[in-house]
């Protein structure tokens, strides 16, 4: 699934929000630093970030790869770093110098903020590096991963600076030819948050995020693929399965088994058994899928995926219990299933909501979020994610006021491909679907809200 989430640099414009009509408001939130800007040097990044600046270093630099220090470039922070292949890696994590110089290929791996993930190359995250230690000082070369090119982890995608006649580029590599070569991927420890966090839900592999339905009389589900622009393309909502009537839950649970596509997550109305259908990264589902991840969770009135919560990497689930009102973190194990000992209470007090899901990280800060809507007042609350399976504290400001208007609030990450989680609403009257665009400093655009599409009355689920 080779998707661009992070890979256009873009600023919001900000203020407060209304929809036509329905006199909805998105409360006004301070103007966001851009995407590839929110670290410092040394400091924590995230995985968009990392991706954001690599990106800008190939949209900006034409041929300048060189092994001198003194030929430093600007990166798109103002902080100078050597333009070869560790260089550049140097620049993506935002790395302070060592005495003066970029880390090499010798020491890249050296200093105590990295962690091996072995030669399989299968196990990698988004601005992880992929490194060729040569026995030969200088001889070396290093890649930031992006991600794989579909579920066989066949291929994947990098960012490299890589000869002195060419211009940095993203291509895609052989993984076994990586392998062959004695390449070794590499993780950078103040990287925060997964893939989870964005959650660009793309369930076709077209880079562009999607809204699956239920259609509310046959059961079966539909695919409609998104434009990548804030709508759909045409010919769209095909069936891609029947007959899901036994379920009184479906959501969306991100890549929940590390194969590089996205999934669904089904609760069995009877037996209240979770079931997990892996997609296949073309729209569809894998054969033979749907096998049980977790039995009796009756427990349950709301079930999301916030992506990574809990910062390890993996995707997450969360629930809130139908008697206590809590909010239960459930950790994926990144194997399609929980990590033993998990689902213990992270929050209590959710009783006041009617509408819970997680947009990833709606305020930009490298963190998994959660927006929830009050049943009395409906105005939508922004919990900020704390990076650790909790939240911050003092969060829960209200940030959309008066949101009576629709049935269904929920996300399917970044819409639009501006860089930042959106919120996706159908109105109970016209059941028509809008469009809330974040402005990635946990608010929304201005003007905001406009219809996208129409004739959204006969589903059930939509995620």
């Amino acid at each position: 699934m080779h998707t661009n989430l992070f890979r256009r640099i873009a600023t919001a414009t900000l203020g407060v929000a209304m929809a036509a009509g329905l006199g909805i408001t998105a409360t006004e939130i301070a103007a966001p630093a851009p995407a590839h800007a929110a670290s410092s040097v040394g400091g924590q990044i995230s995985r968009s970030e990392v991706l954001a600046r690599a990106q800008w270093w190939i949209d900006t630099y034409g041929v300048i790869y060189s092994q001198a220090q003194a030929d430093q470039k600007p990166s798109v922070t103002g902080d100078v770093y050597r333009p070869d292949c560790s260089g550049f890696v140097s620049m993506a994590w935002h790395l302070p110098k060592l005495g003066g110089w970029d880390r090499n290929t010798d020491n890249l791996a050296t200093q105590g903020d990295t962690d091996t993930l072995g030669n399989s190359l299968t196990n990698l995250l988004p601005g992880d590096a992929i490194l060729w230690d040569s026995p030969n000082p200088g001889e070396g070369h290093v890649m930031l991963f992006d991600e794989y090119v579909d579920s066989s982890k066949t291929e994947l995608w990098v960012y490299e600076e890589y000869s002195s006649s060419a211009q940095g580029r993203h291509v895609k590599k052989n993984r076994q030819s990586l392998i062959n070569g004695g390449y070794i991927g590499w993780s950078y420890d103040k990287i925060t948050g997964s893939t989870g966090t964005s959650s660009g839900r793309d369930f076709d592999g077209d880079d562009h995020a999607d809204i699956l339905v239920r259609n509310a009389t046959t059961k079966d589900l539909h695919l409609y693929r998104g434009d990548g622009a804030g709508g759909f393309e045409t010919g769209n909502g095909g069936v891609i399965g029947t007959n899901w009537s036994a379920f009184d839950m479906v959501v969306s649970a991100g890549d929940f088994d590390e194969d590089g596509d996205d999934d669904v997550i089904a609760r069995n109305a009877t037996t209240k058994d979770l079931h997990l259908y892996r997609g296949n990264g073309a729209g569809g589902f894998q054969p033979g899928t749907g096998g049980v991840i977790g039995t009796n969770w009756f427990g349950f009135d709301l079930i999301f995926s916030p992506g990574d919560f809990d910062n390890d990497d993996h995707a997450d689930l969360l629930a809130r219990n139908a008697t206590t009102k809590a909010l239960h973190l459930y950790k994926g194990n990144g194997a399609g299933g929980f990590q033993a000992g998990t689902g213990a209470s992270i929050s209590s007090g959710w009783g006041g909501f009617d509408t819970v899901f997680s947009p990833g990280d709606f305020d930009d800060d490298g963190d998994a979020d959660v927006i929830a809507r009050n049943a009395t007042t409906k105005d939508l609350h922004l919990y900020r994610g704390n990076n650790a399976g909790g939240f911050q504290s003092g969060t829960g400001g209200v940030i959309g006021t008066n949101w009576f208007a629709f049935d269904t609030v929920t996300s399917v990450g970044d819409f639009d491909n501006d860089n930042y989680p959106d919120v996706i609403a159908r109105n109970s009257t016209t059941k028509a679907l809008h469009l809330y665009k974040g402005n990635g400093a946990g608010g929304f655009q201005t003007g905001t809200g406009s219809a996208i599409s129409s004739g959204w009355g006969g589903f059930d689920v939509i995620f």
